[in-house]
């Protein structure tokens, strides 16, 4: 046999001298990304989300003088402990919450059994939903491996383990639990493992409401390699035994329990003084003095509500193919449309739609310094200004005094950048209008 040529060998050198391994994940290959660069990425984004935790704990109680919303931790710990003593959720005592948020409240509670401390249970929940946070933050990583490339995939992940005042809800409720059990459900519905998106959407439902409604777009996705009818049958086989194991017992000891919650958590008579409702209802009733009733206001609000949800299903519906950007889009947009039209506001529904905002927006330098003044905003509204210029149920100073019309116009600029930040993630155009509006339905 003859020397092999010095071309010949070279290559082969070269490619073990780089010990380059392919990242695998979810039984994907990504023959251009190394392990060792996805680890490097996960360390950092780890790092981050922490690090913020901790900067926005010292910058509230420090330099702010303002304070940690510990109220709803209270809440959790006695109807906690309710449990432990025996009591059973529901029907022994009324729950303001699905059953799966018992979960994260139960597993904290274990400490304090152990140490017989109390607040033992504030640092351990606080270290769950830490937990659930930075699965959330490997989501949007893995997650925009599949819809982008490793770069965008990293500054995503980065954008939202620095949203800072998304840190501050993080640490004080429990949505953190419900929003990473909905980025599961993105994911593997990403990954095409549709079984497990509808399984993990389904639990976040169970945990908190809002997971629901990004259901009809998943099952709608998956549809376009199969039929809709069978998306259909797949979802009813994860979500009637669920419904069966967690709510059928509680409904047949308790019937009366499913209207009391609907009542206690979807159809509260107050709107919130920090709503765009209860802000449209200030202008005219208050500063304009026109004869307006905020009952009508919140109604229209829900009629558009349920009208952009609608139009949103139906645009999923009749598009040939939804690509996973536009899913992507379709959710944060349905998302976002149900915390801006309600008449009742927690400031930790941000949380909710935070990350997938900053899959769509890492790979624009504007809409990155958007997001993060609108993280300033949200900050300021809770929990900086809360206690001082308004509570959930009114604002603290008179009406027409300066106080009152800052913030009015506060809130009013609030939601104007939010809707601006969710224009600029969706990025709509002419172009794909006229695609939806000239596509005849897909499904027969």
């Amino acid at each position: 046999m003859g020397k092999k040529r010095k071309d010949e060998i070279i290559p082969s050198v070269k490619k073990e001298k780089k010990g380059r391994t392919p990242f695998t994940f979810l039984n994907e290959r990504f023959d251009n990304l190394d392990v060792n660069v996805v680890k490097t990425h996960i360390f950092y984004i780890i790092l981050l989300s922490v690090m913020t935790k901790i900067v926005v704990l010292f910058l509230t109680t420090s330099v702010f003088q303002s304070f940690v919303d510990l109220f709803d931790f209270e809440y959790y710990f006695e109807h906690g402990m309710m449990v432990v003593n025996g009591q059973v959720p529901y029907l022994d005592f009324p729950f303001d919450y699905p059953p799966l948020a018992l979960v994260p409240i139960l597993l904290a509670i274990i400490p304090v059994i152990l140490t017989m401390n109390p607040y033992a249970f504030i640092f351990t929940f606080q270290a769950l939903m830490v937990l659930c946070d930075i699965g959330t933050v490997l989501c949007i990583y893995f997650i925009g491996l599949k819809v982008c490339d490793e770069k965008k995939a990293f500054l995503a992940a980065c954008i939202y383990s620095g949203a800072f005042s998304t840190a501050y809800f993080v640490l004080t409720k429990y949505d953190a639990f419900p929003t990473c059990l909905l980025m599961v459900a993105v994911l593997f519905t990403i990954y095409g493992m549709n079984m497990r998106g509808y399984l993990a959407d389904t639990a976040g439902a169970l945990a908190k409401i809002f997971p629901l409604i990004i259901l009809p777009f998943i099952t709608l996705y998956n549809a376009r390699m199969t039929s809709l009818k069978q998306e259909i049958l797949q979802l009813l086989k994860i979500f009637i035994p669920l419904f069966l194991v967690a709510v059928l017992p509680i409904l047949v000891l308790k019937p009366e329990i499913i209207s009391q919650y609907f009542s206690a958590s979807l159809i509260r008579s107050t709107a919130y003084v920090n709503t765009p409702t209860y802000v449209v209802y200030a202008i005219f009733h208050e500063i304009l003095n026109i004869d307006i009733s905020i009952a009508l206001i919140s109604n229209l609000m829900y009629a558009l509500m349920g009208t952009i949800l609608l139009v949103l299903v139906y645009f999923a519906f009749t598009l040939e193919k939804i690509n996973r950007t536009t899913l992507l889009k379709f959710m944060v947009l349905s998302i976002f449309s149900v915390v801006f039209f309600m008449k009742y506001h927690s400031p930790q529904y941000l949380v909710w739609f935070t990350p997938i905002v900053c899959l769509l927006i890492a790979d624009r330098l504007y809409a990155v310094a958007l997001f993060f003044f609108a993280q300033i905003i949200t900050y300021v509204e809770f929990p900086l200004l809360f206690g001082s210029f308004y509570t959930n149920v009114e604002y603290l100073n008179p009406v027409h005094s300066t106080g009152y019309l800052l913030t009015v116009g506060f809130f009013c600029l609030e939601y104007l950048v939010l809707i601006l930040l969710i224009f600029v993630a969706v990025n709509p155009s002419i172009n794909h209008l006229k695609k939806i509006l000239e596509k005849k339905t897909r499904f027969k």
